[in-house]
């Protein structure tokens, strides 16, 4: 198994560095620097809105899915066509829903819906992708699953580098046909992964209760009900890591303007995010088979060891890197709206990285064992943290109070994952395994500030040779036998 992750995590990695990073720093941020100042930090809060309320087309139905097809594949064509049937529903309910609360809740204009409907259509498409990706993953086809990972990110490459390519320079540029082109990708990724999950598996489209609407309410209920507890994770996930836009640009004056701020940071971050999402995807379906043979997860202790000391090698080079370039980093990415606002609150939200990070490996072992309404009483105290603080910081600090808060609640969860896996699985971190994350921790900060004072070199190679530490640390330190085991997937 352990050998099975690291191959498919390397073919996920190198999918997904050469794709997803030229939409974020190639589009998407072209298309802030081309928008009219503050724009973008509208076009970002409603976005944020979108991902707070996507649980209403979600409701867990994904991780359900990912981890009952795993134990159970057999039973992945009865299941598959009443699951994609409520998520449809689901889906609909989200596109009347959103708007209301929008207006209600966060007092948006009648003029923001327009917007706000594209963006919620795109993510209602971006679930269902996600939906039918569960069903390939869980089937064990982690390989394909890769490399559809990316398959959404490659064809907006194509339909949004289009309309910046083709659309006049002087003009100010539109965001609404920048979410149409990303509408049109999504679809098609959709339709793609339909065509590959359909040459998997055998199954049907229609609802195994079409014409008979007694039935079909108890199946959907039935199937609401068991997703409902996986849902409430997301619902509160994504509510303590996406209200810190919403309420900067709210409860400011000014507020759109540091939303655009904090935007240019957390495209970094969320680029980056990317690592502790592929870790995730891939670890479910794998540690929701081990537990089936061996709940007492002691057999997955390894894998979750393995898979601890790479992400937080990965993060925290990756944050160090980033802390030491960042100005360069907003000078390379908005030359001529950098300054020190912007690089501070770049250097101080990347740290976030490594908790997230962190978090990931935890939570996602504790869904694979249904520890979810143990991990909801975290989240809630997550969510109160959050919204305390942001209130008290937002207005006296700005963007610097929305970072404070979301450091702040990201090391508490990471914390609280940590230790409710200890208590439930009753690992105890061995002398040795304390040693190496200590020791790799000290190379790294002492390789990154020996490296970013030789001044004589470029920034980009430092940030490169940062990194390459890093790795060596990793190799030397974090796993001693990982050179053995890369060569090992040879065999």
């Amino acid at each position: 198994m352990k050998k099975e992750f690291l191959f498919n995590l390397l073919l996920l990695v190198l999918i997904n560095v050469m794709i997803k990073p030229l939409f974020i720093f190639g589009i998407d941020l072209g298309v802030q620097n081309r928008a009219p100042e503050g724009e973008y930090g509208r076009y970002f809060a409603l976005l944020f809105v979108a991902y707070l309320f996507q649980i209403i087309t979600d409701f867990g139905i994904q991780n359900f899915n990912n981890r009952h097809v795993s134990q159970h594949p057999h039973l992945m064509a009865k299941y598959f066509p009443n699951l994609l049937a409520l998520k449809l529903v689901l889906s609909f309910a989200y596109l009347i829903i959103t708007p209301l609360l929008a207006l209600l809740l966060f007092r948006y204009q009648v003029e923001d819906m327009p917007l706000l409907l594209v963006l919620l259509f795109n993510q209602a498409l971006i679930q269902l992708t996600f939906f039918l990706r569960s069903n390939v993953s869980g089937l064990g086809h982690y390989r394909l699953d890769s490399l559809l990972s990316s398959a959404d990110k490659l064809l907006m490459l194509f339909t949004c580098g289009a309309l910046l390519w083709f659309s006049p320079q002087t003009a100010p540029f539109s965001l609404m046909q920048f979410a149409l082109a990303q509408t049109v990708a999504l679809v098609l990724t959709s339709m793609l992964v339909l065509l590959a999950l359909r040459r998997k598996a055998t199954f049907s489209l229609k609802p195994s209760w079409a014409g008979r609407w007694r039935e079909g309410r108890r199946m959907m209920f039935w199937l609401w009900r068991k997703s409902l507890p996986y849902a409430l994770v997301i619902l509160l996930m994504s509510a303590y890591t996406r209200l810190d836009a919403v309420l900067l640009e709210r409860l400011l004056p000014d507020g759109r303007l540091h939303a655009d701020v904090y935007a240019g940071a957390y495209r970094l971050l969320d680029a980056a995010n990317m690592l502790g999402y592929l870790f995730a995807s891939l670890l479910l379906p794998m540690f929701a088979k081990q537990l089936r043979h061996d709940p007492s997860g002691q057999g997955s202790r390894p894998l979750v060891a393995l898979s601890f000391r790479l992400i937080w090698a990965g993060s925290l080079s990756l944050a160090l890197a980033v802390s030491f370039a960042r100005q360069d980093i907003i000078q390379l990415m908005m030359p001529e709206r950098a300054n020190i606002y912007r690089w501070d609150i770049l250097g101080l939200l990347i740290w976030a990285f490594v908790p997230v990070c962190t978090t990931y490996i935890f939570s996602t072992l504790l869904t694979a064992h249904e520890r979810l309404m143990q991990m909801n009483r975290f989240f809630l105290i997550a969510i109160v943290l959050n919204l305390a603080l942001n209130f008290i910081l937002i207005p006296r600090f700005e963007a610097y109070g929305a970072v404070i808060s979301t450091l702040s609640t990201q090391c508490f969860v990471a914390l609280a994952m940590i230790g409710l896996c200890m208590r439930t699985f009753r690992y105890r971190p061995s002398a040795k395994g304390i040693a190496q994350i200590s020791l790799y921790t000290a190379w790294a900060v002492l390789g990154a500030w020996l490296i970013w004072g030789q001044s004589e070199l470029a920034w980009s190679w430092r940030f490169v040779l940062m990194l390459s530490n890093g790795v060596f640390g990793l190799l030397f330190f974090a796993e001693k036998g990982m050179l053995g085991k890369i060569a090992g997937l040879r065999k």
